[in-house]
C-alpha cells in the first residue's frame, strides 16, 4: 500500500465530508492496513484501509452487531468508499486511550478489570439457540462441526505447498487437526456472541476514571464460543489476569489450559492466511506450549 496515497484518499474524503481540509492527518500502520486520523474544528474521523480483501464489509458487519450487544461506545460508520483503487471506512473517532496504556496502579486495573470483563459477559450471554454460526450466516448446533467448518480453509492453507509453514510445524498442525474432537468435545454446548480480536489493544478506556470507554476491531463476529474470545486475554497486558476475573463469575473446566494454545494457535494461522504473516519460532513455541499442557 502506497502511504501517501492513502494519506490523500483520507483527505478526500474528508473534504468530501466536511467541506474543508483537515488541520491533522496523521497515518499509522496496523496488522491488517492503514488507519488515518484526521481532524479539524468541523469534526474527527478515521479512515480505515485494508490489506485484505472483504475485510472491511465484515468489519461494518461486526462493528453493527456489537453495538446491540455491548454498553460501551462502539465507532460508528459513517460510510463505506473506494477511491483509486482502494477500498475504505470511515469511522467516527471515538473518545478514550489504548487500553496498552492503562496505569500500574491498583484502582485503575481492577476498575479496568471489573469494567471490561462486565462487557464480555454480557457479550458472552448473547447466544442462539440454534447454536454455532458458520461463515455463511448458517448454523450447525455441534461446536466441534462449526470450528471444522470455521477452520478447514485454513488448515488447506497450512498444509500446502505454497504455505511458508516448515514442515516440522505442518506435521503439528496436522496432529492438532486430528485431536480436534477430544479436544473439543468437552466444552460447553452454547454458542455466543464474539468480538473474536479482544485483547487489549482493541479496547480504550476513560484516563478519569479508567472504565472501558470504546471497543474496536473487530474480526469474525459471530456465534461462536465465549472462549475464542478468552485466550486473547492473555495476548496484552497478562499481568492485568483478565481471565481470571473473567472466570471468577463465569467458571471454566481446568481443560481451558489447553483448549486456550489450540485456538491461540489456529487464531495464529488464520492470521496467516489472511495476511501472509509467518513467524517460525513464535509458532513453534506455542506449539510446545500446547504439547506441555497436553502431555503432562
Amino acid at each position: 500500500m502506497n502511504k501517501p496515497q492513502l494519506k490523500h484518499i483520507a483527505e478526500l474524503a474528508y473534504r468530501t465530508l466536511f467541506r474543508q481540509a483537515p488541520d491533522l492527518c496523521e497515518i499509522q500502520e496496523t496488522f491488517y492496513g492503514w488507519v488515518v486520523f484526521l481532524a479539524s474544528e468541523k469534526g474527527r474521523v478515521v479512515v480505515k484501509f485494508s490489506r485484505e480483501i472483504g475485510r472491511l464489509r465484515k468489519e461494518v458487519e461486526g462493528l453493527g452487531r456489537l453495538r446491540e450487544a455491548v454498553s460501551c461506545k462502539v465507532p460508528e460508520v459513517l460510510f463505506f468508499g473506494r477511491e483509486q483503487g482502494y477500498s475504505y471506512l470511515v469511522l467516527e473517532w471515538v473518545d478514550g486511550v489504548s487500553a496498552h496504556q492503562l496505569p500500574t496502579n491498583k484502582e485503575a486495573i481492577q476498575t479496568f478489570s471489573h469494567s471490561y470483563i462486565d462487557i464480555l459477559l454480557s457479550l458472552h450471554d448473547v447466544s442462539s439457540p440454534e447454536g454455532f454460526e458458520n461463515d455463511h450466516g448458517e448454523f450447525e448446533p455441534h461446536f466441534t462441526h462449526a470450528f471444522e467448518q470455521w477452520m478447514a480453509p485454513v488448515y488447506r492453507y497450512v498444509m500446502s505447498d505454497g504455505s511458508p509453514f516448515s514442515p516440522e510445524l505442518k506435521e503439528s498442525y496436522l496432529q492438532l487437526w486430528e485431536m480436534k474432537n477430544r479436544i473439543l468435545t468437552s466444552m460447553s454446548p452454547q454458542s455466543s456472541l464474539v468480538h473474536d480480536d479482544c485483547h487489549l489493544g482493541n479496547v480504550l478506556f476513560d484516563p478519569k476514571t479508567y472504565k472501558v470507554s470504546a471497543i474496536l476491531d473487530p474480526c469474525d463476529v459471530g456465534f461462536k464460543h465465549r472462549e475464542m474470545d478468552l485466550f486473547h486475554l492473555y495476548d496484552v497486558r497478562p499481568e492485568l489476569n483478565l481471565v481470571e476475573e473473567y472466570t471468577q463469575q463465569h467458571p471454566i473446566d481446568d481443560e481451558f489450559t489447553v483448549r486456550r494454545w489450540f485456538f491461540s494457535l489456529w487464531d495464529d494461522a488464520k492470521h496467516s492466511r489472511n495476511m501472509g504473516w509467518y513467524d517460525e519460532a513464535w509458532l513453534q513455541d506455542k506449539v510446545d506450549k500446547f504439547n506441555r499442557c497436553y502431555y503432562q
